[in-house]
């Protein structure tokens, strides 16, 4: 048997050492939403849908939009296609299955919408923090707000432009039904699709948020859904899914803390259609394919 001296031996366990760190390091420095989306829905062979991507510029020409639109290969109702509306598209494409595909063609299958961003990974943090998040007062609106270091508050300005820009765009291309059209969001897409709700209800028919980011700047949506006039969202559909791995989200000027499901148990009182679903199991980032699933049917009623 032949034996290595002591100091080659400690050399050796040394760099198995820090090849190991190094690959554990390689392997943690790719965040989630660093990954590369890689091949999805839209570049595999199937009959059922038909795809294009189309890039947009932001209003302020600081974001850049990667627009993926699945139209039904079958002809439109009279009344048009019902439509859903995701947030995150990179990931949400990422996320959908040709099972998903079949489940939703044999009921009214919807156009699918998904909103991204001209990058190769599933999220551009920096462009959804500004878009999915609310505009917060202080002696008027601050749309320079900071949180973790991410600039927020261009909901209302991403309102818009989905209003304006993207739907009118959407609806040269297919006939659509406006009064079947749903909202999907993940994390601070969930944050945006309720703010949506609570100020814009008359835009969707169904909203759907999955593990929502209620906690962002110190609960402020909580507080916009303590304005909201409900009378205003009577004939919504409301889903709201939660991981078993979610924060609550305290007020520091409340007497009480909310979680998301005080947030649904308030509006479901309120005399609104609200669902609200609990994934035990799940973490946070798992909860976007498995609020989405749910949606896509919901957006095929």
């Amino acid at each position: 048997m032949t034996f290595l001296p002591r100091f080659l031996l400690n050399a050796v366990t040394l760099c198995l050492t820090l090849t190991l760190a190094a690959h554990t390091y390689a392997q943690q420095s790719t965040r989630p939403w660093d990954e590369p989306v890689g091949p999805t829905i839209v570049d595999q062979q199937q009959s059922l849908y038909r795809f294009e991507t189309l890039f947009m510029n932001s209003q302020d020409g600081q974001r850049r939009y990667k627009i993926q639109i699945g139209t039904p290969n079958r002809p439109a109702p009279a009344r048009g296609h019902p439509v859903i509306y995701m947030l995150d598209g990179n990931a949400a494409m990422a996320s959908i299955e040709v099972d998903d595909l079949k489940a939703i063609s044999a009921l009214s299958a919807p156009v699918l919408v998904a909103i991204g961003y001209e990058t190769d990974a599933r999220h551009d943090v920096l462009a959804r923090s500004f878009d999915y998040t609310p505009p917060v007062t202080d002696n008027g609106p601050n749309k320079t707000v900071e949180v973790r270091g991410r600039l927020g508050g261009g909901a209302d300005v991403f309102l818009d432009y989905i209003e304006t820009q993207i739907k009118p765009m959407v609806e040269n291309r297919e006939l659509i039904d406006r009064s079947r059209q749903t909202l999907w969001g993940h994390s601070y897409g969930g944050l945006f699709t309720l703010y949506t709700l609570f100020n814009r209800p008359d835009r969707y028919h169904r909203y759907v948020a999955g593990d929502p980011s209620l906690w962002w700047h110190d609960g402020i949506l909580v507080k916009t859904a303590l304005a909201f006039d409900t009378s205003l969202a009577k004939d919504k559909h409301i889903a709201i899914l939660v991981g078993g791995q979610r924060r609550n989200t305290s007020m520091s000027n409340a007497a009480a803390h909310w979680s998301t499901q005080d947030l649904a148990t308030y509006l479901r009182d309120a005399g609104l259609n609200v669902s609200y679903e609990n994934f035990s199991e799940l973490n946070h980032r798992q909860m976007l394919a498995a609020s989405l699933k749910p949606a896509l049917r919901m957006a095929a009623q």
